[in-house]
């Protein structure tokens, strides 16, 4: 059963995993008693919400369980949901939006830990590089992710996944494009993903590595719950309802095998792996 609740235009969906999404940039609505923002990026992420919505939905189907979900219905020309306070808006009317996106994260983190001990939150945005590949975010620049392994062990502390060393048994360079990394399984499932073991960094330098809500929300705050931003693509993974299922689908079977791998998470068999999507 989805749990949902929806004030100060954001949706909350209270969950039975240790898994935590946000969709931040995917609203559409403009209220007009609140100032449109003058400066920034306004661009919406099209079909995000409806991407994480379908994510929650292929949770519960799969597993009759949910994540905890927290959706901006509200448009990012008026509030700018993966940014600093004091950058993200230009009306104090926008203030309390702003508390309730992230206080219900955290509430959702603190929630995870209490139960779980441990868990993984996923910043969810789109974007339209040329490659078409998923961009997996750690708070780490593209060229670190080209660092030789014995390099790229020294940014382990910068990371957004620093702490899932506590659990995973698997190096940081493993965590990051080894076999069981998020970019390789989505990769192995049709979505060629940055980084991974076929793309281990964005050879054209296009590749976003994280924003606010991945450095605020991951384990840079020295918690057991680790972040990562994912961007997805526009073609084949948002641009119509059966893309958007079928990369649904591929993506609970990836963040599944990701949790049990890493943080040793057990979940009822789900075989996306050995069908074809």
């Amino acid at each position: 059963m989805i749990n949902s609740n929806t004030h100060e235009y954001i949706e909350f969906y209270e969950g039975t995993l240790p898994i935590i999404l946000s969709a931040p940039h995917g609203g559409e609505i403009l209220p007009k008693e609140i100032k449109t923002r003058t400066s920034g990026v306004f661009e919406k992420d099209d079909y995000t919400k409806e991407l994480t919505l379908e994510i929650i939905k292929e949770f519960e189907k799969s597993l009759g369980k949910t994540p905890y979900a927290v959706i901006a219905s509200i448009s990012r020309e008026k509030i700018d949901l993966n940014r600093k306070k004091e950058e993200a808006f230009e009306d104090k009317k926008a203030s309390k939006i702003y508390d309730r996106f992230h206080n219900l994260i955290k509430f959702s983190k603190n929630e995870v830990e209490k139960k779980f001990a441990k868990g993984i939150y996923i910043d969810i945005h789109g974007q339209s590089h040329p490659h078409n590949y998923l961009e997996f975010g750690y708070m780490l620049d593209n060229s670190t992710l080209n660092l030789h392994e014995t390099q790229l062990k020294e940014y382990q502390e910068q990371s957004s996944i620093k702490n899932l060393a506590k659990f995973s048994k698997q190096s940081f360079f493993n965590q990051l494009k080894g076999p069981f990394s998020m970019g390789s399984l989505m990769t192995n499932l049709g979505f060629d993903s940055v980084p991974s073991v076929k793309l281990p960094y964005a050879a054209d330098n296009n590749y976003y590595e994280g924003a606010y809500n991945t450095y605020l929300h991951g384990s840079l705050d020295k918690r057991n719950i680790s972040g990562i931003q994912i961007e997805f693509p526009y073609v084949n993974c948002r641009d119509t309802k059966e893309n958007r299922q079928r990369c649904a689908k591929a993506f609970v079977s990836a963040l599944t095998k990701f949790l049990e791998v890493h943080l040793e998470v057990n979940f009822p068999k789900i075989d996306c792996f050995e069908q074809n999507l």
